[in-house]
C-alpha cells in the first residue's frame, strides 16, 4: 500500500478546515439560541463555547501533529482504550448521524415553511422530501454529490456575507447587550446559559474530524499548529459576527426565533426572496453531502465487523445500497415520530452535540496517554472542565452515548471470540482493521 502524497498546503488545510467547521448550523444556531434564551443569554453562550474550545484546539492540533492518519476518531480512539475504541466510536458517530439528518432536513423544512408559508404538517412533508432527495441523490455517487457540496458551500459563504454586510448596523447594538451581558447587568438565568451554550456545541463540530486529512499535509511540524489556531480564530469571528448582529437584531424588535429565523435578516439584502431559494438549495445540498458521509461510514464498520456484514455489500453501481436504505428508512421513521410526538429540532441536535462530547472524551483520554509535560496536565484539565459543564444539564439522556458505547465494546468481544473459537470460520477477514480504501469513505462531511 502506498501513501497518500502530502498536497495539502497550509492554505488549503485552513479553506477546508473553514469548510469543515461553518456549515448549514449556522444559518439556524442564531435563531435557535434567540428560541431558547434571551439576547444576554444567547451571546453568553456564543462566547462561552468559543472560550470552551480553545482547549480542544491545542488537543487537536498535538493529537494531529503526532499521528497523522487517514484513521482520524478511530485512531485517536483506539491510542486511548484500545481496539475496541474504534467499534465504540463507529457507533457514537452512526447514532449522531441517525438524528443529525432528520434535523438537518426540520431545518431546511423551517425554511421551506417561512418561504411558502406551509402549515406544520406541510414542513413535515418537506423534511420527508428533503430526506427523499438525499437518498436518491446518493444513488448517483460521489462525483455528483462532490460537486453540489462544492457549489453549495460557495452559495453559503456568499450567503454569510451578504448578511453580515447588508445588516452590520445591528452590530452596535450586539456590542452593547455583549457589555451588558459580561459587566454582569445582563437578564441571565445560569440553567438558561447552559442550554444556549450546550445546544451551540453543533456549532464547532468538526475540529476531530479534520485528523482525517493531516496525512496529506506538507510540511506537517510547522503547518499543523498553524492549520488549527489559524482556522479556530477565521471560524470564531465569523461565528460571534453573526452572532452579535442577530442578538442586536433583535434587541431592536425583530423576530429572529427559530431555526429559520436568520430569514428575517436575509430580507434586508437585495434580492432576498431569491436568497432565500438558495438557501433552500444550500441545505438540501448539505444534507445530501451528511448523507454520503454517514452512508460511508456505515458501509466501512460493516466490511470490517463492526457492524453487520450487510451493510458492507455494494449495489451493481459501486454504491453502499443496504447503508443508504437504512439511513433513509430511518430518517423518515424519524421525521414521522418527531411530527406526532412534537419532538424539537433542539432536542435532536442536542443528542448528536451529547455524542460528540463523549467523542472528545476519546480524544482527551488519547491526548493524556501520549503528551508530557505541563502541557498534559494543563490542557487535559481544562478540557474535561469544559466537557463536564457541557455535559452536567444532560442527566438522564446520557443513557443515549453510554448504551453506544456499551453496544460498540460488546459487539468487538462477539466479533473476538466469534474470531477465536476452534474451528471458527471468520466472516470478517479484515476485522479490526481499518483500511485505506475504508476510511477514504468515512471522511466527515461539512456541517
Amino acid at each position: 500500500m502506498t501513501d497518500l502524497e502530502k498536497t495539502i498546503t497550509l492554505k488549503r488545510g485552513i479553506g477546508l478546515a473553514v469548510c469543515m467547521l461553518i456549515g448549514t448550523g449556522i444559518l439556524a444556531l442564531p435563531g435557535l439560541a434567540l428560541s431558547v434564551g434571551n439576547v444576554h443569554e444567547a451571546i453568553l453562550g456564543w462566547l462561552l463555547i468559543t472560550f470552551v474550545t480553545i482547549p480542544r484546539i491545542q488537543i487537536c492540533s498535538r493529537l494531529g501533529l503526532k499521528f497523522p492518519s487517514i484513521a482520524g476518531l478511530a485512531g485517536y480512539a483506539e491510542k486511548a482504550v484500545g481496539p475496541w475504541g474504534r467499534y465504540s466510536v463507529s457507533y457514537l458517530v452512526s447514532g449522531s448521524y441517525l438524528f443529525g439528518l432528520p434535523a438537518i432536513a426540520f431545518i431546511g423544512s423551517e425554511y421551506a415553511r417561512q418561504f411558502f408559508n406551509l402549515s406544520e404538517l406541510g414542513g413535515t412533508f418537506c423534511a420527508i422530501l428533503l430526506v427523499s432527495l438525499m437518498f436518491i441523490s446518493n444513488l448517483f455517487g460521489i462525483r455528483a454529490i462532490t460537486l453540489v457540496n462544492y457549489l453549495a458551500l460557495t452559495a453559503l459563504f456568499l450567503l454569510i456575507g451578504l448578511i453580515i454586510v447588508f445588516n452590520f448596523d445591528f452590530f452596535s447594538s450586539g456590542l452593547r447587550i455583549a457589555g451588558e451581558t459580561l459587566s454582569g447587568n445582563g437578564n441571565v438565568a445560569p440553567n438558561i446559559v447552559w442550554n444556549v451554550t450546550a445546544l451551540l456545541f453543533w456549532a464547532y463540530l468538526g475540529w476531530e474530524n479534520l485528523s482525517f486529512s493531516l496525512g496529506e499535509i506538507k510540511d506537517p511540524e510547522r503547518n499543523v499548529p498553524r492549520l488549527y489556531w489559524i482556522s479556530f480564530v477565521l471560524v470564531a469571528a465569523v461565528y460571534v459576527l453573526l452572532a452579535l448582529i442577530s442578538v442586536g437584531a433583535s434587541s431592536t424588535g425583530f423576530s429572529l426565533k427559530g431555526a429559520a429565523g436568520l430569514s428575517s435578516l436575509v430580507l434586508f439584502i437585495p434580492g432576498g426572496n431569491f436568497l432565500m431559494w438558495l438557501i433552500l438549495v444550500v441545505l438540501a445540498a448539505n444534507a445530501c453531502s451528511w448523507n454520503f458521509t454517514a452512508s460511508r461510514l456505515i458501509y466501512a464498520a460493516g466490511r470490517t465487523g463492526v457492524f453487520p456484514a450487510v451493510f458492507g455489500k455494494l449495489s451493481k453501481r459501486n454504491v453502499p445500497l443496504p447503508s443508504l436504505g437504512a439511513l433513509y428508512a430511518l430518517s423518515v421513521s424519524i421525521i414521522t415520530g418527531c411530527y406526532f410526538f412534537k419532538i424539537p429540532i433542539t432536542a435532536m441536535m442536542m443528542l448528536v452535540n451529547q455524542n460528540f462530547i463523549f467523542l472528545c472524551g476519546f480524544v482527551i483520554i488519547a491526548y493524556w496517554k501520549t503528551e508530557t509535560g505541563w502541557q498534559k496536565w494543563g490542557f487535559s484539565v481544562l478540557s474535561l472542565l469544559s466537557l463536564s459543564f457541557l455535559a452536567s444539564g444532560f442527566t438522564w439522556k446520557i443513557i443515549y452515548p453510554v448504551f453506544l458505547i456499551g453496544l460498540g465494546y460488546f459487539r468487538f468481544i462477539a466479533n473476538r471470540e466469534e474470531t477465536l473459537s476452534p474451528g471458527a470460520v471468520n466472516s470478517h477477514p479484515r476485522q479490526g482493521l481499518v483500511l485505506l480504501e475504508d476510511q477514504e469513505f468515512s471522511r466527515p462531511a461539512e456541517k
